[in-house]
């Protein structure tokens, strides 16, 4: 083993095992695992759909140089991971892209669960040659309305925004779009029924086109989608979607204001990840070391011929099978044999590691259940003494025996 492989494993061998053994073993709903399942696989197959269009043009989806491949550390199973480039309309990426966005804003929502989400629209439907131009146009609404005096005033921000593209129809002029944004709003402060009625005003004045309060949030996905459905793009040749890529280089289509993007700049300086527990996005140490750039090696043709590596260790999860294991992901496999990979030091490291402290989480929640054991069979013979009327002291006597 390598030095930087023995440094990434002493970091990674601190947090992780602990966290590793507290998510791994939950059991998800066959049926909708299954289905969860089927939808991936039908989203990758529309994502290899849409790079194989884009290469018949003679541009390049697919990037060469990346060999990846995801493990289940107890399931023994592995799967080989696409190597789409990073083309935002390619479903897959984008999901992909979403994840970390929505934890996120999924955090921010449990710390602000009075926050409000809005709809924006830029008026008519356009064409593709119109759609840089409209979404420069919204963008940049964003971009100044926190700074806007009535919203000062109303003590109100709009902390996210998400731009979509619509429904894509093809007319006579070429592909019609009707781009607009979802965002979300919060106040800092206590506002009356009137001062809300006036905000609102204001917010629709200030945004031009149409504009809706469309109330309190009630999931992400419907604030964190894919900027063009994978179903509209399934009907798009090669070179449409090339022209929808280059519309969307060097756009922000996802974008964190005021108070969320200081908390995704704290946790991204302070080193955290979000990882889910009962239902509930909380805080941990990221195992995986200091956010850096790939290394060298992982990126392009430099990657190729070279001896595989252990890339990173993944929160447990159901990929191979209805119950949450932890996985890793390992670099430049090619054709070698899977099977070896469970014989490297560093996995079989990892592995010891997550069955000792397995051992010792079940060891001290073994001792808490028998404290309160003891405790609760004190209780009972003491509820059962007071029953039978046994007394807790001597009686004292009414009168004196000579």
């Amino acid at each position: 083993m390598t030095k930087s492989t023995i440094t990434l494993t002493k970091k990674q061998v601190g947090n992780y095992p602990r966290i590793a053994s507290e998510l791994s073993g939950a059991a998800l709903d066959i049926d909708q695992w299954e289905k969860g399942r089927g939808l991936s696989e039908k989203l990758l197959q529309q994502s290899h759909d849409i790079a194989e269009k884009m290469e018949d043009e003679g541009f390049e989806a697919y990037d060469r140089g990346q060999d990846l491949t995801i493990f289940g550390l107890h399931s023994k199973q592995s799967l080989q991971l696409p190597n789409f480039r990073n083309i935002c309309i390619i479903p897959y990426v984008a999901r992909k892209k979403r994840r970390s966005s929505s934890k996120e804003l999924e955090y921010f929502l449990q710390k602000n669960p009075n926050a409000r989400t809005w709809t924006h629209t830029t008026g008519k439907r356009c064409t593709l040659e119109e759609l840089p131009e409209r979404l420069e146009q919204l963008h940049a609404k964003f971009g100044r309305v926190n700074q806007q005096a009535f919203m000062k005033k109303y003590g109100a921000r709009f902390v996210f925004r998400s731009t979509e593209f619509g429904e894509i129809a093809k007319t006579d002029e070429g592909l019609s779009f009707h781009p607009h944004a979802h965002s979300v709003l919060v106040l800092n402060k206590f506002i009356s029924a009137d001062e809300w009625t006036r905000l609102i005003v204001k917010i629709k004045h200030y945004f031009v086109h149409h504009s809706k309060d469309c109330g309190k949030i009630r999931s992400v996905k419907e604030l964190v989608k894919y900027c063009v459905k994978p179903s509209d793009l399934e009907h798009l040749n090669g070179k449409e979607l090339i022209d929808l890529h280059n519309v969307c280089t060097k756009k922000r289509l996802v974008e964190f204001l005021g108070q969320l993007r200081s908390q995704r700049k704290d946790h991204k300086d302070e080193n955290i990840r979000l990882i889910r527990r009962k239902g509930k996005l909380t805080k941990t140490l990221n195992w995986s070391g200091s956010a850096k750039k790939p290394p060298r090696w992982l990126q392009g043709e430099q990657a190729l011929g070279l001896a595989p590596k252990l890339v990173a260790w993944c929160a447990p999860s159901a990929i191979f099978t209805p119950i949450t294991e932890p996985c890793f992901i390992v670099h430049g496999l090619a054709h070698r044999d899977h099977s070896k990979i469970f014989k490297w030091n560093e996995v079989i490291q990892m592995d010891n590691s997550i069955k000792v402290h397995t051992k010792t989480l079940t060891h001290q929640k073994q001792e808490i259940e028998k404290i309160k054991n003891n405790e609760s069979e004190a209780k009972n013979r003491e509820e059962s003494s007071e029953i039978v009327g046994v007394p807790r002291t001597r009686p004292k006597l009414n009168a004196v025996v000579s």
